[in-house]
């Protein structure tokens, strides 16, 4: 058996389903190998760095490990981005890249590169690969690092000709399934932290990041108890479903009035974080207002983020479900309880009026008033997505996605058409820009080729929205090459032979409009006309870009 193809069993046997990629001469005993492993899918995508993206966002929503894969040379370097995103989101995608033939290697050949040392600094283990009967055990190692304690993505470069060599394989010896077993609880560290969260009484407020979204359940039953408001980060969006009465919506960059005036004032005593590593765009460019004249108790899944940035009282470490369970078991069930939209009412209304003026925000909050109750959506990077923070209303079956950390723009298409691969029969919608689009646009081909239902919405404004904002705010004046003549997006999709639609005002994008585009099927791009001309809520993102060159 060929050393790549023993090592791809492996990660069949582990539970990995799906091969993100472009083929090339240097990878191509990897893809050839796919023909006798049906149990393991190509995804042939447009370009590397949305194949990485795609693979990100498959594991970050089924917990299960993808594999990328590119060629030497260009193939490598076009990942580098994938696997920063992948790092900053903490996400175990096994990343596999073609190099030379071992016995050429410094000769000069066609895209050779030393892939190595391009991923040292963003992946938690990394390695070149240079004996094929070490083949499998290296790639049964990586997939053992990258899920192992705070999951990350993992590294192999592997020459072509160490990939097609023909090795004795004991399957059982090298099978790595393994059955994770949380580490056990520290009572004696939890016990400490009930005692403050219990002597707080009603004087509390919950701040959800990213990790809290593992225990949705337990944090709203934990906040129905209390009577604690409940406020998310840009990445936490969706922890907390914001039609309920607790919600003060977002905290941090485009964040909604209601959260940011409560949590930097003084109403409450004691500060819960779950599952943030309190950043700069998760707290207002790191506010002290947020911490002034409060207890803080932060709980994290990974050690090194607690007391990072703000000194705490009291850190847990520990799997987040697991503590939230521990923490329910201490406060008392009443019987009788008052229903809970009594205790905190709250008004309903309509995201936008018919008669609002027509812009990016009228057609964002359209989008999240006619979208499905069991709706994914994934956001881009871009002036897009500071109206999608503010202004989508998650409700309780919803789900939100934003890979804001490292922030690459296009990385919300190829990580819609992940989610739609992850959710096969869940309804992903994508917000997306125009200067996205150019970017990684073309990615839609592939959701067309496997049959994915994404609808694209792409918000045209016809500038790179958020740098022309941002900068003008920043410097009061910005070149005119921020901006560019309008392309017709939806005639690009057209001639793609994608279905598509262009809508220039409110009247084209009712909830008839909608009913129709999700009834279809198939993958949809919807093209949002609009100026542009408002300033997007992202002051606080400027500050500290002020604050970096003062």
């Amino acid at each position: 058996m060929r050393a790549i193809e023993a090592g791809l069993r492996i990660l069949i046997a582990s539970g990995v389903k799906y091969v993100f990629g472009i083929p090339a001469g240097s990878i191509n005993a990897l893809y050839d190998s796919l023909m006798d492993l049906p149990e393991l899918k190509p995804i042939v995508a447009k370009h590397e760095t949305g194949a990485g993206y795609m693979a990100a966002a498959y594991t970050r929503i089924t917990g299960i490990p993808s594999l990328c894969v590119a060629s030497s040379g260009p193939g490598a370097t076009n990942l580098v981005t994938a696997a920063a995103h992948a790092w900053k989101e903490k996400l175990p995608v096994i990343f596999i890249t073609g190099s030379v033939p071992l016995s050429k290697m410094g000769k000069g050949g066609a895209q050779e590169l030393n892939g190595e040392v391009l991923f040292t600094s963003i992946t938690k283990y990394n390695k070149t690969v240079i004996d094929a009967k070490e083949l499998p055990a290296a790639i049964a190692e990586a997939y053992e690092i990258a899920n192992s304690g705070v999951p990350g993505p993992v590294h192999l470069a592997i020459p072509i000709d160490i990939q097609m060599t023909e090795i004795d394989f004991d399957f059982e010896f090298q099978n790595i399934q393994k059955i994770a077993h949380p580490d056990p609880l520290d009572l004696v560290q939890l016990s400490e932290v009930t005692e403050l969260l219990q002597s707080t009484g009603s004087r509390g407020t919950l701040l959800l990041g990213y990790g809290a979204k593992s225990a949705k359940a337990g944090i709203r039953a934990f906040a129905e108890r209390t009577g604690w408001k409940v406020a998310t980060t840009p990445r936490g969006k969706g922890a907390f479903p914001e039609d309920h009465p607790l919600s003060l919506g977002v905290y941090g960059l485009s964040g909604n009035e209601q959260a940011i005036s409560y949590l930097n004032g003084r109403e409450y005593d004691l500060l819960f974080v779950i599952g943030s590593s309190l950043g700069e765009l998760a707290t207002c460019n790191w506010s002290h207002a947020l911490v002034q004249g409060k207890k803080i108790v932060h709980l994290d899944y990974d050690v090194q983020v607690l007391g990072q940035n703000y000194i705490t009282d009291l850190t847990v470490c520990g799997a987040i479900p697991q503590v939230m369970e521990y923490l329910l078991s201490t406060i008392p069930t009443k019987e009788a309880q008052t229903p809970i939209n009594s205790l905190f009412p709250t008004k309903s209304k309509p995201l936008v009026e018919d008669t609002a003026d027509w812009n990016t925000l009228n057609a964002i909050s359209r989008i999240s008033e006619f979208a499905p109750d069991h709706t994914r959506f994934y956001i881009d990077i871009g002036e897009f997505m500071t109206y999608s923070i503010q202004s989508i209303r998650i409700k309780e079956q919803q789900d939100f996605d934003i890979d804001i950390n490292f922030g690459a723009m296009g990385s919300g298409i190829g990580g819609a058409i992940g989610a739609q691969l992850a959710e096969p029969h869940r309804q992903i919608i994508c917000v997306t820009g125009d200067g996205c689009f150019f970017m990684h646009g073309l990615e839609i081909l592939t959701a067309k080729q496997y049959g994915l239902p994404v609808i694209f919405f792409v918000i045209n404004n016809a500038r790179l929205g958020m740098v022309h904002h941002g900068h003008l705010l920043q410097y009061k004046r910005c070149l005119a090459d921020f901006s560019q003549t309008r392309v017709d997006i939806a005639a690009v999709a057209g001639a793609l032979g994608i279905h598509y639609s262009q809508v220039n005002s409110a009247k084209e994008l009712q909830h008839l409009d909608m009913d129709y585009w999700f009834s279809r099927n198939e993958t949809t791009i919807i093209e949002i006309v609009v100026d542009g001309d408002e300033v997007p809520p992202m002051g606080e993102r400027v500050k500290f870009l002020q604050g970096a060159t003062n």
